[in-house]
């Protein structure tokens, strides 16, 4: 028997999310490809967005939505672009308006730069924590308000980078909006947990799919070498704690960066 948000509920009817309404903005990426077709896996309905307006983009965005489709799910494909908060508030407006409310939010934007601090440009900077940080902010401020109006809570989950809290030479701006991204999650979850709204982040090490590591063979890549585990992370295996972070199991954790790395935080 299912209970409201934030009430305890026993046994693996927790992690049933059926008649569940999410959001999953980012989903031309792999994380968001993985954690969209985990949700739609659990049983949630699920609408898909794109980070901004790229034709590639988006087409990849229409894949995920097929695949949510073919499992019997309701989804559709958004696109926004995550830099402007008007936007993307208008867009969410419209996602929660026809899927009747909005339970579940996924913000998985992830641009990366790797430059070096004095090479890089203001508009350089200015793209990656726009895209980053300020596309997060849109994304869990839009999704806050259909939640506060609904009056029965939800669940936001941010998907971020371990280099915001270890950083590396040569990637300060991607350093400083994760960074950011996880106080964001910290501050909000403060902010709305009276509300039974939850505000969770998982940080992904260095994943097969990362921008930054190039060969992901341990024998050929000093940096997968470094974790303890000794190979790079897949996009699969962020899927199953955003379901669990989604579910009603997760009713008393708020707050928290859960970090998806293989042990690499352990001594980076």
């Amino acid at each position: 028997m299912k209970n409201e948000w934030g009430d305890v509920r026993l046994g693996i009817d927790a992690y049933d999310l059926s008649g569940k309404r999410a959001l999953v903005l980012g989903a031309g990426a792999p994380a968001g490809r993985a954690i969209a077709l985990a949700l739609g896996e659990a049983g949630a309905n699920v609408w898909v967005s794109s980070i901004s307006n790229d034709g590639d983009e988006i087409m990849r965005v229409k894949r995920v939505q097929q695949e949510l489709t073919k499992m019997g799910r309701s989804s559709s494909t958004v696109a926004t672009d995550i830099t402007l908060g008007a936007g993307v508030q208008v867009m969410v407006r419209q996602v929660a308006k026809a899927m009747d409310g909005l339970d579940i939010m996924v913000n998985a934007p992830d641009l990366f730069l790797g430059k070096a601090a004095e090479t890089t440009t203001d508009i350089e900077w200015n793209k990656v924590m726009q895209t980053n940080l300020a596309g997060t902010f849109h994304g869990c401020r839009s999704a806050a308000k259909e939640m506060l109006k609904q009056q029965t809570g939800g669940r936001i989950i941010n998907i971020t980078s371990v280099l915001g809290e270890r950083a590396i030479a040569n990637a300060a701006a991607y350093c400083a909006a994760q960074a950011g991204v996880l106080n964001l999650t910290r501050a909000l979850a403060t902010e709305w947990g009276p509300h039974k709204i939850t505000v969770n982040a998982i940080a992904a090490g260095w994943m097969d799919y990362s921008a930054a590591i190039g060969n992901p063979d341990p024998a050929a890549n000093q940096t997968v070498r470094f974790v303890p585990m000794k190979r790079a992370g897949a996009a699969d295996e962020l899927a199953p704690l955003a379901v669990y972070l989604a579910s009603d199991s997760c009713g008393y954790i708020s707050g928290q960066v859960m970090f998806v790395d293989g042990g690499l935080t352990t001594h980076l």
